[in-house]
């Protein structure tokens, strides 16, 4: 990427040797051939497909790669330095060549390497290879004589090109601090100090790799910002796109609209609705939220900020509309929210539990999409505060964003005064018609479809004790917690950092091989959520942008613990880029019908610093804090549904569970009891010693 976007700083090796007076040159040319054809990368072309993908083939005449010609001795410099000063091509040029220079007095022989075979391939390795074959083919007398001549700077003033790629690191490395600072709130880290040590985690990065490349045009890989999470690391492993992505994407967002009330459903909306549907409108999308405060807080002030919010972002205040099988969705305007009721106080919700909230089944066409009720409780018993929110306007990413303003909109309601926002909120109308506008991107699509072709449905054989079949509607669950030790969340991010993988990947992959274990299959497809959110103007728009994913996860006995770790986060991370295509279009490009149901039986995510535990500040700077309620976990979509929870308390503490959901006419009790004691057993193994080396055929559980 840096020969295509920045050639002038790709510098190929080159050297020179004279050669003994009693060369033969047709044997050297020959040795040179044979080299060649021994190792086929030195004489391959790179061309990117019309979907992007970059392929490697092979060219089959080699004498491409031999030149002779004829130079003054004293301008051998001259004529090296003119080599290196050539255009390289890789869809034209090979990335060996070599050269016999014929001078008034000698031979010489120049080879010249690009640096994209830096990996496998050094001038140092071939020399010895060309001499081999050389020696090979004369009598056994016979020696090639080889005088090294110094290499000529190129006529690129190479301090100067130093100098300037030292400025551009300088720079990018400013660029992503000021980032990473912004993103985690640390104005005082430095360049060199690690994103995931000062509480970063993957949505957070999904977000700075986001915004860097649409404000910056600065290009970084997950994988990269996993295995070099500094800012000065990460700078090293960037590429940059000169496109002003920024500017595209505000104009195509102005051309759609400035403020639409009414638009589309996005694609990931539209894949929700059409689940939605076909649960016959059930409360199974509920999001149904509950916190406990830890001293009396005034409702009315609570009021009055959530009215903020909801006046803020736009889609807290959506309804949907079906005319003609076309869903629409409707922003209503603020003039009109009094027309609709979506607060309760305790005084007027006698009897009312959180149980009854959850079950609640909304009419999405004629009421906005939010229930908040505070329930009565004793004055010796925390106050609960029930939060409804149907799916189709929020996901987890959105909650932090609603969480973090209703602190600052609560702050100004205690002083009297109205919010006073930093930025204004984008709405997701505003996306869907941008999305309606660029069309659904078939090069992602084709990057699930050649991954998952052919790939087994479900999760396959089911437990013996099932009595209906996947494709059966069946939403009643059961939920078992696995609690992890205290300081299991120390020991998996020193073990994540370790191995260049994260928290979540490391849990995932012991999730993964335990169905392995439990199973016996070698091949699963395991679903997981994306943010979604591949526009930075919309990063922080409250909505449903949230997408489901398939990663494919093979198994082979000889490999190692470690092996499949560092596959499954490559999969993850590089699927990431991909993650705007639902999954639904995914399927119907395989070929499945929406009666199949999904590709996956099983769904692992994470939810990371819960933003439903933390504190609201009154301006005499007393907190009030609260904390989640864990919700009931009754019904689920999925036959395993594995929750990795990350809570955060006081004194930046962590504690980590797998809620693990299950569909109880599918599996089994001791068999999700089984598959969760695998799991603890799975992490205990990968804290010892050497217990990543282990193959998984040594994994006995």
């Amino acid at each position: 990427m840096l020969q295509l976007q920045q050639p002038e700083q790709v510098i190929r090796h080159s050297g020179a040797w004279r050669l003994s007076g009693d060369i033969d040159e047709g044997v050297l040319r020959q040795a040179i051939k044979d080299t060649i054809e021994e190792i086929p990368d030195l004489n391959v072309r790179y061309r990117f497909s019309d979907d992007g993908d970059l392929y490697k083939y092979q060219y089959e005449q080699s004498e491409c790669c031999l030149q002779t010609a004829s130079v003054a001795a004293i301008d051998i410099p001259t004529y090296m330095s003119k080599l290196k000063d050539m255009p390289w091509s890789a869809a034209l040029n090979p990335p060996f060549n070599s050269f016999i220079v014929h001078t008034e007095c000698d031979t010489v022989l120049i080879l010249e390497l690009h640096p994209i075979l830096d990996q496998a391939h050094q001038l140092a390795d071939l020399t010895g290879v060309i001499q081999n074959r050389y020696h090979q083919q004369m009598p056994k007398d016979a020696t090639l004589s080889w005088t090294a001549i110094e290499t000529p700077v190129s006529t690129h003033n190479t301090q100067k090109i130093a100098s300037e790629q030292a400025q551009d690191q300088e720079a990018r490395t400013a660029i992503i601090l000021g980032e990473f600072r912004a993103a985690l709130a640390e104005p005082e880290m430095t360049a060199a100090d690690d994103f995931f040590d000062y509480g970063g985690h993957s949505l957070l990065a999904t977000r700075i790799i986001g915004k860097l490349a649409q404000s910056h045009g600065i290009d970084i890989g997950f994988n990269d910002f996993f295995k070099s999470p500094s800012a000065a690391a990460l700078a090293e492993h960037v590429s940059v796109n000169k496109t002003d992505h920024t500017t595209e994407a505000s104009t195509a967002a102005t051309g759609a609209a400035v403020f639409q009330e009414q638009a589309p459903l996005t694609l990931a909306q539209q894949f929700l609705w059409h689940a939605y549907t076909a649960y016959d409108f059930s409360s199974i999308y509920n999001l149904p939220f509950a916190i406990a405060f830890s001293e009396a807080v005034d409702e009315q002030i609570l009021y009055q900020a959530f009215s903020d919010i909801i006046k803020r972002h736009a889609s807290l205040r959506t309804t949907f509309h079906t005319q003609n099988d076309v869903t629409l969705q409707r922003i209503v305007p603020v003039s009109e929210l009094d027309q609709y009721q979506w607060f309760w106080f305790s005084e007027d919700s006698q009897g009312v539990t959180l149980t009854d909230e959850a079950d609640y089944q909304f009419d999405l066409a004629s009421e906005l999409p939010l229930r908040i009720r505070f329930l009565p409780s004793p004055a010796s018993e925390p106050q609960v505060l029930s939060l409804l929110i149907h799916h189709m306007v929020i996901d987890e990413w959105s909650l932090n964003t609603i969480m973090a303003d209703l602190s600052q909109a609560y702050w100004s309601r205690a002083l009297h005064q109205e919010p006073q926002w930093d930025t204004s909120a984008g709405n997701i109308n505003d996306f869907a018609l941008l999305q309606q506008l660029q069309g659904i991107n078939q090069q992602h699509v084709n990057y699930w479809t050649d991954r998952l072709r052919e790939a087994p449905k479900g999760f396959a054989p089911p437990d013996p004790s099932a009595t209906i079949t996947p494709n059966e509607v069946s939403t009643n669950a059961q939920c078992i917690e696995l609690d992890l030790d205290a300081a299991a969340y120390q020991t998996i991010s020193a073990f994540a950092r370790q191995h260049g993988s994260s928290l979540f990947a490391v849990i995932y992959t012991a999730i993964a091989l335990s169905l392995h274990k439990q199973s016996g299959l070698d091949d699963i497809v395991i679903g997981t959520s994306a943010s979604g959110r591949t526009d930075a103007e919309f990063f922080d728009t409250v909505g449903y942008f949230t997408t489901m994913v398939a990663h494919r996860i093979q198994f082979d006995t000889e490999q190692s613990v470690e092996s499949l770790l560092n596959d499954i986060t490559f999969t993850i991370n590089d699927s990431m880029r991909y993650a705007d295509i639902p999954i639904d279009i995914i399927q119907k490009s395989l070929g499945m019908s929406p009666t199949d149901g999904l590709l996956f039986d099983v769904y692992i995510h994470i939810h990371s610093n819960n933003a439903l535990n933390g504190a609201l500040t009154a301006p005499n700077n007393k907190a009030l804090n609260y904390q989640q309620i864990p919700p009931k976990k009754d019904i689920s979509m999925f036959g395993l549904h594995f929750e990795i929870m990350d809570d955060v308390f006081e004194e930046d503490q962590h504690a980590l569970r797998i809620v693990t959901t299950y569909q109880q006419d599918r599996y089994s009790t001791a068999l999700v009891e089984s598959v969760c004691d695998k799991i603890s057993q799975i992490l205990a193994i990968l804290n010892t010693t050497n217990g990543s080396d282990y193959k998984l055929g040594q994994v006995l559980l």
